[in-house]
């Protein structure tokens, strides 16, 4: 009984790990544009990047959180992005322009987790570039504020 117990709760559960497998896989961030080598990644592909941590105060949360991801610069690396412009697009179709010259000037990072959990659409995710507005003052405007799109989905290198 017990065996037969034990072999259902598994049967059960192990469709749970595929999907949470093939989420991991589905493309989350396309790369494309002026590019050496356009990309397709996932979540998963992201977090094989070294990853980097900051807890830092913005406008949309009435604390500081701490954002993980990797840093923009390895990310555009990937398409062999070196100069130019980054046209950011999100779910929403709502389009940002940043400067190559950001990512490599700064800790500018694709978050995927929010406080250690992955982030959902609803809570900014699955994607939130976020600048390191904790370590460097000069990025408290509301010019940097506007270039921390979340729901990333799409690069395109100008």
């Amino acid at each position: 009984m017990l065996r037969t117990l034990v072999l259902v709760v598994s049967l059960l559960l192990a469709p749970l790990g595929f999907a949470a497998d093939a989420d991991a896989a589905k493309t989350v961030l396309k790369i494309a544009g002026k590019v050496t080598q356009e990309q397709a990644l996932s979540i998963a592909d992201l977090d094989k990047l070294p990853q980097k941590k900051l807890t830092v105060p913005t406008p949309w949360y009435p604390e500081p959180q701490t954002f993980e991801g990797p840093l923009l610069r390895d990310v555009i690396k990937l398409a062999g992005i070196k100069a130019g412009t980054l046209k950011m697009t999100a779910l929403n179709d709502y389009t940002i322009e940043i400067p190559v010259s950001d990512a490599q000037s700064y800790d500018v990072i694709v978050a995927s987790k929010l406080n250690g959990k992955p982030m959902a659409i609803r809570e900014k995710g699955p994607l939130f570039v976020i600048y390191p507005f904790d370590s460097k003052e000069e990025l408290r405007k509301t010019e940097y504020y506007r270039r921390c799109i979340w729901q990333l989905k799409q690069i395109v290198a100008e």
